[in-house]
Order: structure tokens, then C-alpha cells, then sequence
């Protein structure tokens, strides 16, 4: 008889070679964890990621090849899929995790028989981590139905927490029949926010979410690397999916029986609050030169002429409740309906952002 698989661990992979090693070796490297299985998603890769992982000959090991370039939505759905472990574990391939971060957040989850675990995380941009001494939550924190909601409202105007915060996909053990039971996959039409946007469909579901105030995760930032967000812009209307995006978000509000009269207001808040965030996104793309500049100024003024043309945006910008943290010119300038003010609101935005960020951690 076969021992229960603990965890599987879903990475998908596109052209990442210069990566696998230190990704397989910190998995590897995992302090009293023993059984859990590691499901790599090839998603039409067109380097030697996948000769380099079959070098390593591990029994743990399963890969799967996507025909054609999909994205990590559709990567990730196969390997939810294909997975058979008690909890999942999403992970992408350029990060990185503490050695006992499987151990701690594992052992969190069974002794408290939680469908939810999730940790804090470093940020690093060449060899500094951005949020040395910072946290998401002053303590270990416990969600459950009212913290959920009060969460998911605070989502929708405060963009402070990062996708690595309650709200995302990586670095966080889900209960994987919670997942299996309820019919949750990602939604492949999604490049952008789709790992946030599954986690507003789980949170759906979940009755208790434990967040551990530890820094286990390491996302790593690669300035000049084009990544599958801007993938997504160049590829379709970014308004539609920022609308497509809303509509989960209103169905998981629905889930946890928010009020009707309620959820009308939130969706008009989310819908300005999400379409500042894509045009804040192709400019801080921009800013780091994952894009090259020409195409971004393309891609952001079509996305302009849409917000400016969409009448539910003009509607719901009326009410609309803007965070300390953000740009003040930004919702301004939609109210205005200035295409001008609008970009150079983004740029400042955009270079605020990495600035601050950068100079916060260099002092």
C-alpha cells in the first residue's frame, strides 16, 4: 500500500532554465518533509529546462508538457490535476523557499485541521530582500467567515498586501479536496491577477485561513524580463479582464452571503480599483524595462481609450474610495476623462513606486 502523498508541489515552467537547479535543490533540501511529490508543467518551453530536470532522476518527481504555450493558469490546472496529494502547494520556478518552510506550514494545517495555510514572504531585487522587518499581519492570524469578508472588502482598495499576501497562489498549502470538491481551477483566460483571482474563488470556500508570521517565501523581481502579465496585455482587452475578474469576485462576495445591495457597491469600487491597477502595471512594466517602451505606450493608451469610453466606469468612479497609499491623480484624471493627465499620472505613479520601494531598503 502506497503511503499518503502530504503535498504536491505544482510549478510551471516556461523557458526556465537558469532557475531549475536552485529550485529543485531547495525543494530537496526541505527538513522533515518526506513525502510529497513535485509536479513540473512544461508550457511549451523552448530551452533545456526539461532535459536539465530529468538529469536529476528523482522518484518524486512527475512531468507534464502543455502542446502549446497556454500560460501558468492552464499550466497549473493540469498539474491540480494530476496532483494527488493531500494539500497543493503552488510555487513558480525563478522563487524561492526557507528550508522548513514545508514543515512549518504543514504542521500548522494538520494540527489545526486548516484548509488554508499561508506564511509572509521576502521580496528580492538583486541580492536585498525589500521587505526586511516587514509584515502583512503584526501576529499569527487567524480568518475565519468575517475575517474573510472583511478581508475581501479590503482587497478592493488596498493593494498594499502584494499577491503574496491572503489573496494569491504561491507559497501557501491548500486543502486540495477543498479544491477538487467545489470544482476550483484557475481561470485560463486570465495572464493577469489569475493567481489572485483563483484565491478569491477558494476563500470562497474556506473556513479557516491561518496566515504564519514568517517570511518562508522569496519572490524574486527581475527587472528587463518580460513576464506572462505583459504577455497578457499584448494579447487582449485588459478592461474585459478586468470585468472578468469582477465577476468572480462578485460570485465569491455572493458565496459567503454578502448582501446583494452590498456586492453592487463593491463591484463598482473593485472596477476602478482593478483598472487603476492594469494601468499602473503596463507602466511600472515599463518603468523596469520588461517592455520596451513604444509597445507599452500602445498597450496603455488603448487600455485608456477604453476606461475612458466604458460607462460603468464612468458611473462607478463617481464613488469611488481611494486608499492613502495610492495616487490621488490617477482616478482624478478618469473623472476627468483626460488621456494626458492620465499618463503622465502613471508614470509618476509607476516610478514612485519603484523608488520608494528600492530607497526604503537601501538605507
Amino acid at each position: 500500500m502506497k503511503e499518503q502523498i502530504n503535498i504536491s508541489i505544482i510549478i510551471p515552467l516556461y523557458n526556465g532554465e537558469i532557475f531549475i537547479k536552485k529550485c529543485l535543490d531547495v525543494l530537496l533540501m526541505q527538513k522533515n518533509i518526506k513525502n510529497y511529490e513535485i509536479i513540473i508543467v512544461n508550457d511549451a518551453s523552448t530551452d533545456n529546462g526539461i532535459n536539465l530536470i530529468k538529469s536529476y532522476n528523482l522518484n518524486n518527481l512527475k512531468i507534464f508538457s502543455l502542446p502549446l504555450n497556454s500560460g501558468p493558469s492552464a499550466a497549473r490546472n493540469l498539474g491540480l490535476k494530476k496532483s494527488v496529494g493531500e494539500y497543493v502547494y503552488f510555487f513558480d520556478v525563478d522563487d524561492s523557499i526557507d528550508v522548513n518552510a514545508l514543515t512549518i506550514l504543514y504542521e500548522t494545517a494538520k494540527s489545526n485541521d486548516c484548509d488554508y495555510v499561508f506564511s509572509d514572504f521576502k521580496k528580492f531585487e538583486g541580492q536585498e530582500n525589500q521587505r526586511d522587518g516587514v509584515y502583512n499581519y503584526p501576529n499569527d492570524t487567524l480568518f475565519k467567515d468575517k475575517e474573510i469578508i472583511q478581508a475581501m472588502k479590503r482587497e478592493l482598495n488596498d493593494a498594499s498586501l502584494g499577491h503574496l499576501g491572503l489573496f494569491g497562489c504561491n507559497g501557501r498549502l491548500i486543502k486540495r479536496s477543498l479544491l477538487i470538491k467545489n470544482n476550483i481551477f484557475f481561470d485560463e483566460k486570465l495572464r493577469w491577477m489569475e493567481d489572485k483571482t483563483f484565491a478569491w474563488k477558494v476563500l470562497s470556500f474556506v473556513r479557516e485561513a491561518r496566515y504564519i508570521r514568517k517570511q518562508l517565501y522569496s519572490h524574486n523581481i527581475h527587472p528587463k524580463v518580460k513576464t506572462n502579465v505583459i504577455e497578457s496585455f499584448i494579447r487582449g482587452s485588459s478592461l474585459l479582464n478586468v470585468k472578468l475578474i469582477l465577476d468572480h469576485v462578485q460570485n465569491s462576495l455572493k458565496t459567503r452571503l454578502v448582501p446583494e445591495v452590498e456586492i453592487i457597491k463593491l463591484r463598482q469600487q473593485g472596477l476602478i480599483f482593478f483598472a487603476i491597477q492594469s494601468l499602473v502595471t503596463v507602466s511600472n512594466s515599463m518603468f523596469l524595462k520588461k517592455i520596451d517602451k513604444s509597445t507599452g505606450k500602445k498597450i496603455r493608451r488603448n487600455l485608456i481609450d477604453s476606461i475612458l469610453k466604458d460607462k460603468e466606469i464612468s458611473q462607478s468612479i463617481k464613488n469611488y474610495s481611494r486608499s492613502k497609499s495610492e495616487s490621488r491623480w490617477i482616478p482624478k484624471a478618469i473623472s476627468l476623462k483626460s488621456t494626458l493627465l492620465l499618463e503622465i499620472a502613471c508614470d509618476f505613479r509607476a516610478r514612485d513606486i519603484a523608488i520608494k520601494r528600492r530607497r526604503k531598503y537601501r538605507k
